[in-house]
């Protein structure tokens, strides 16, 4: 791994297990970091599929954007990265810059329910985590834009939550997705697009 990236992505790292201990913070403020297994996990993915156009939604501070830019880097790919609020967005681009991969990755500001609706596909790897209430409207918009045998992983999905399970049904729901519920870091919900 580079250095400048293992760096910050440690000190990432170490952010967000303290942030985690602050019980008064508000919900939007939170750092939400992808887990390191999810990150590593997805990393991996990319990388052994030769996966190109990349889209995160939900930036929070770079975490996962810094992993799928790597990724990107290694497979000769660019990540588009969707994000609502501005704050998160200037973070994770100072993280970026820090890591060596600012040219790796095209922010997009806006609800992800618009951006998606602007992005050209196809796109052969998607990580979607935003908000989970808005997975299911994500989700129609992103089964369109990708490849046949094109990747969407889901973090925070862990079956039994209602807000998972109707994105887990919506997924199952769909003639076009095969999906699994992979119960690897905060619990991620893997799909792939029928070839």
């Amino acid at each position: 791994m580079e250095t400048d990236v293992a760096r910050v992505l440690r000190r990432l790292e170490r952010e967000d297990a303290e942030d985690r201990t602050v019980l008064d913070r508000p919900h939007e403020e939170r750092m939400y970091t992808l887990h390191p297994d999810t990150a590593q996990l997805v990393r991996i993915m990319v990388q052994s599929a030769g996966c190109k156009d990349l889209v995160e939604i939900g930036v929070a501070h770079g975490y996962s954007t810094i992993c799928l830019a790597q990724a990107a880097r290694a497979t000769g790919g660019k990540l588009k990265s969707l994000e609502i609020r501005p704050k998160a967005i200037e973070l994770a681009r100072q993280n970026l810059a820090e890591a060596g991969l600012s040219d790796m990755v095209e922010f997009l500001q806006g609800d992800a329910r618009e951006l998606l609706r602007t992005i050209q596909g196809p796109v052969d790897f998607v990580l979607l985590d935003c908000w989970d209430d808005v997975y299911v409207d994500c989700l129609k918009l992103i089964v369109p834009l990708l490849r046949p045998g094109g990747l969407l992983v889901a973090d925070n999905v862990t079956p039994g939550v209602p807000e998972a399970d109707n994105y887990i049904r919506a997924l199952h729901d769909n003639p076009e997705i095969e999906t699994v519920s992979v119960p690897i870091g905060r619990d991620i919900e893997v799909s792939g697009k029928r070839l």
